[in-house]
């Protein structure tokens, strides 16, 4: 897995972040983010069969079968190429947010992709709102500056997926199959992954205050 973090000296050059306290802070939330994201992915790989299955058991058409047998098949031996593009990509996220660049470094789907995929980030928001409130004013505490683009939004978590999933052997309708299973087995459990974020910054003694200025 690759991490932006792996060359420490490299990051302190970037020009916004104050010191080495911040990036370290910086440094073990993603890092801790990342070990419960990988039980989740795990989990995904783990049941994509048995859920595929399940579907299968009343599928009659051929075509709809073979497809099915298609992404077991993909996950079951190109899993390794997608999640290194699932994390390449959230490296780059990470970095985005270092550097406070504005623009953003993921491609929002289109299609039905971007339609299935928008009704569930707006599903997952609403939910965890409250808790993605005070994640981002507390990274905003911890960069001195009032951002919102942090790397924890969910439609990071859906974008990235999607488009790591390119690098698998599937047509866009096996890929579209994957985004349901991507929601069942990773995003309905976002919350861990806002939570041991949250308590890695409280831990810092990072607060949350909506009346704080960064003029």
């Amino acid at each position: 897995m690759s991490s932006l973090f792996k060359q420490e000296a490299k990051i302190i050059e970037l020009p916004r972040i104050a010191n080495k306290k911040t990036l370290g802070i910086i440094r073990e939330v993603k890092l801790n983010v990342e070990v419960r994201l990988n039980f989740l992915l795990d989990g995904l790989a783990e049941n994509v069969a048995d859920a595929l299955f399940e579907e299968m058991w009343d599928l009659d058409e051929q075509s709809a079968l073979e497809h099915h047998f298609n992404v077991m098949r993909a996950l079951k031996l190109q899993s390794g190429l997608y999640r290194k593009e699932f994390y390449r990509l959230l490296d780059a996220v990470w970095l985005a947010f270092l550097r406070q660049e504005g623009s953003p470094v993921l491609r929002s789907p289109r299609g039905n992709a971007g339609t299935l995929i928008n009704s569930y980030k707006i599903k997952t928001a609403s939910y965890y709102k409250i808790i993605i409130k005070d994640l981002r004013l507390r990274f905003s505490t911890l960069i001195t500056n009032e951002w919102d683009d942090y790397p924890l939004r969910p439609e990071v978590f859906y974008y990235c997926f999607w488009l790591s999933t390119e690098k698998l052997e599937l047509k866009y309708d096996e890929r579209l199959m994957l985004i349901p299973l991507f929601q069942r087995f990773v995003m309905d459990r976002y919350g861990q992954l806002l939570a041991v974020a949250n308590k890695t910054l409280i831990d810092h003694g990072i607060e949350s205050d909506p009346e704080q200025s960064f003029n």
